[in-house]
């Protein structure tokens, strides 16, 4: 049942897409979500809030012609560190000690208070995602002496990264500006930039209820820190990005496959979305196809049930766009209907005991949905969560999310396998077998006599954990 399945049925992991200069306008968006895009991206280190608002507008009315219910992710700029302005750039050479301090005057000002008096002997410092590599020798608080391990070219505004520094989490006053953003704008979720604990998380969430919304969050794992405390930080979000970029700068290169297959692992098992991002298809930002590296990595990430791949440049300032997008949607759906592509997939295990209801029931579904030979498993959700639990146990055929709420709707779209639907307020059981039916066979999605599962949460009107499984025959 299952090759036939994976041949019939629609693409189940999901792309995203960081729009910029190069697919910010109406009739690219267009595009981009005609040939595979299901969630987009904002970095709001780039750009303004009206640029940002213009965009948003753009995607909402583009959604409402195609029919689709398309999230908006905009990225915090986030404890970012950068060299501050320098006279012109300068080419440091192996060897050479250079002086770090906050003063304009300094060989190497940096742009954030406070950075040097948590600079410690011995350290590293690495610059332009570690092209420059230096080493602490001596510090006073005020100024630190570094000694350049790995030279070449620097300038105003060049990242910096600390991999071996212990560096608090800070919601600086741009961070809280673009959060009250975020909330007027209506984005769907919030991306958290080098996230090192679930603290740091508790403190964006007191930030985003304070700005008068209750919006989910995407941790970034992109720091040495947040490598350390990954299973609590995943525990703690609504979802996780692994960003490839600044991890392969703050760990050493080979260590960045295994954390990225734990992360998916450990996500999985907890039934949180993991997004892998950074450089998925980056030879796409020049040239009209990809390598052959890059076409193994996505379907790789695939195989090893990542719920979203993220292009980043690619769509933000490439050339070619939507022919990026549309060449990860062929690698994703080639390798999902490759046999080996969901045995690869381990299962997750089924609970045991009565202690976990939710999780019970969604296994029961899609055990079922197998051993009836069933074309849809049918979540009626309020919340999203009935979805997340089935889509974590990967069914062969697709879930369908049925939520009378339009945010909901959206955010599923992060969800592996999931299809939402936005029907009418329902208040009784027997109104979502009514609606479900009616949808189904409306659209053509089923056929009269057909057999499908349908999960919820019952009663309906006091939103209790999923605990009823309902099989029924559509009437002819």
């Amino acid at each position: 049942m299952t090759s036939q399945a994976s041949a019939t049925t629609p693409r189940r992991a999901k792309i995203m897409a960081t729009l910029g200069p190069a697919s910010q306008q109406e009739d690219v968006i267009h595009q981009l979500l005609a040939v595979g895009v299901d969630i987009v991206r904002l970095n709001l280190a780039h750009g303004d809030h009206a640029q940002h608002r213009q965009t948003i507008e753009r995607v909402r009315a583009v959604a409402r012609v195609l029919d689709r219910h398309v999230p908006v992710i905009a990225d915090l700029v986030g404890p970012r560190y950068r060299l501050a302005s320098l006279p012109a750039p300068r080419v440091l050479k192996p060897g050479a000690l250079v002086i770090i301090s906050e003063g304009e005057d300094s060989e190497l000002p940096l742009t954030r208070a406070g950075l040097v008096q948590r600079l410690n002997v011995g350290e590293r410092l690495l610059i332009d995602n570690g092209a420059v590599e230096l080493s602490i020798e001596r510090s006073d608080g005020e100024r630190a002496e570094a000694r350049v391990i790995r030279g070449g070219a620097i300038g105003t505004g060049k990242g910096i990264n600390l991999p071996e520094t212990q560096l608090a989490f800070e919601i600086s006053a741009r961070d809280r500006a673009d959060i009250a953003f975020c909330v007027d704008a209506g984005v769907d979720l919030i991306g958290a930039s080098y996230v090192g604990s679930a603290d740091d998380l508790r403190l964006l969430r007191q930030q985003i209820a304070s700005a008068g919304a209750d919006v989910p969050v995407i941790s970034k794992i992109e720091r040495a820190a947040a490598a350390e405390h990954v299973a609590a930080i995943v525990a703690a979000s609504d979802a996780v990005m692994v960003a490839r970029g600044d991890l392969g700068v703050e760990l050493p290169l080979d260590e960045v496959p295994p954390l990225q297959k734990r992360i998916l692992d450990i996500g999985r098992a907890g039934g949180t979305p993991v997004i892998v991002a950074t450089d998925m298809l980056a030879s796409m930002i020049r040239e009209p196809r990809p390598t052959r590296a890059e076409v193994s990595d996505v379907a790789n990430a695939v195989f090893d049930g990542a719920d979203v791949l993220m292009l980043s440049g690619e769509t933000a300032i490439g050339r070619y766009p939507v022919e990026a997008v549309r060449m990860m949607a062929r690698i994703i759906l080639r390798a999902e209907q490759t046999d080996g592509g969901r045995a690869r997939v381990a299962p997750i295990a089924p609970p045991s005991g009565t202690s976990d209801v939710p999780n019970a029931v969604a296994a029961a579904a899609v055990r079922a949905a197998e051993l009836l030979e069933l074309r849809h498993i049918v979540a009626f959700t309020q919340t999203g969560s009935t979805a997340q639990l089935v889509a974590r146990y990967r069914p062969a055929i697709p879930i369908l999310a049925f939520t009378p709420d339009a945010a909901v709707a959206r955010r599923v779209q992060l969800l592996w396998g999931v299809e939402p639907l936005v029907v009418p307020p329902i208040r009784h059981e027997e109104d979502v077998i009514e609606q479900v039916e009616r949808d189904l066979l409306h659209s053509g999605r089923a056929r009269p006599g057909e057999v499908v599962i349908v999960l919820m949460s019952a009663p309906l009107g006091e939103r209790a954990p999923t605990n009823l499984l309902r099989v029924h025959r559509l009437h002819a």
